[in-house]
């Protein structure tokens, strides 16, 4: 059985991830912001769940944007079960549009929860997954991290920041025992959309409005048509999580099959150079790839 804390457990990846480890008999902490007021529904019928079907499912109130908020739910972990095996760091905005609509507070506002956010929580984590030399953090992703497409700027930027994290903290916690990954995800059907967070300079926005409105157009067509399945994310989530410490592949792509493949192809290719560099640099030693 496996200890695992999810964040952004609400809704979509998160909800689906919690829901399924929970019915697979691990002990799942859902975090969950604000858990008294606009996310008390989503709490209430997790708490019910577990009830129902007598799986180890608990809601923990955690705000990634605040490190005591972060602190506190680990603390929470440790204290119901005595460790933790898994981070996954799911809670996510998006800002879609124009990055010229966006302001410096807007964007600080998009890498604070996308970036900041599994920063806190890592933080807040890695000293008890250090001491029990064992464990794995895991980011969810986007290949817009890889392949950036118009009115995503901040968004791929951020994810493109995750997974830099990300590639570190495999490297630096190799020594422990502790193991670093992400996800990176296609665009899937969930939450995320609904509650995305549009530019406040309308002004600017204008400016782009007849380009941005046939981008949406055009995507929502396609994805209207062929709707995916965001379960093949959280699938993908918890084989990470069931595989055999060092059998985990540092970024897993869950897309349709052309652009995994363009992502793999990249991935591969920036494996290759980094040890070309870190071999340049005299510093392959220290690398885990």
């Amino acid at each position: 059985m496996t200890v695992a804390l999810v964040t952004g457990a609400s809704t979509g990846f998160g909800r689906l991830t919690v829901e399924t480890l929970a019915r697979r008999g691990h002990q799942v902490f859902a975090g969950l912001r604000d858990i008294g007021g606009r996310n008390a529904k989503a709490a209430a019928e997790l708490t019910g769940l577990a009830a129902a079907e007598a799986i180890e499912l608990r809601v923990v109130e955690l705000d990634v944007s605040v490190q005591s908020s972060a602190d506190r739910a680990i603390a929470t972990v440790i204290d119901a079960a005595g460790r933790i095996d898994a981070v996954v760091n799911n809670a996510g905005l998006i800002f879609p549009g124009p990055v010229e609509a966006f302001t410096a507070e807007e964007a600080q506002r998009q890498f604070d929860v996308n970036v900041l956010g599994a920063l806190r929580v890592s933080r807040a984590a890695l000293p008890h997954l250090r001491r029990q030399g064992a464990g794995v953090l895991i980011q969810v992703g986007s290949t817009s991290s890889r392949v950036t497409i118009p009115y995503s700027g901040l968004y791929a930027a951020s994810k493109a920041a995750l997974g830099s994290l990300t590639e570190a903290w495999r490297h630096e916690l190799a020594p422990f025992g502790v193991e670093s990954v992400i996800v990176d995800a296609a665009p899937y059907p969930t939450s995320i959309g609904a509650n995305a967070v549009m530019p406040a300079d309308a002004a600017r926005m204008e400016a782009y409005a007849e380009g941005f409105g046939g981008f949406v157009t055009e995507l929502t067509k396609l994805q209207s048509e062929a709707p995916a399945d965001p379960r093949a994310v959280s699938d993908a989530i918890v084989a990470l999580i069931e595989s055999p410490a060092g059998a985990r592949p540092a970024r897993t792509v869950v897309a349709p099959a052309p652009q995994r493949d363009a992502i793999e192809s990249l991935n591969a290719a920036a494996a290759d150079a980094a040890r070309v560099v870190s071999a340049d640099m005299g510093v392959s030693a220290f690398l885990t790839l």
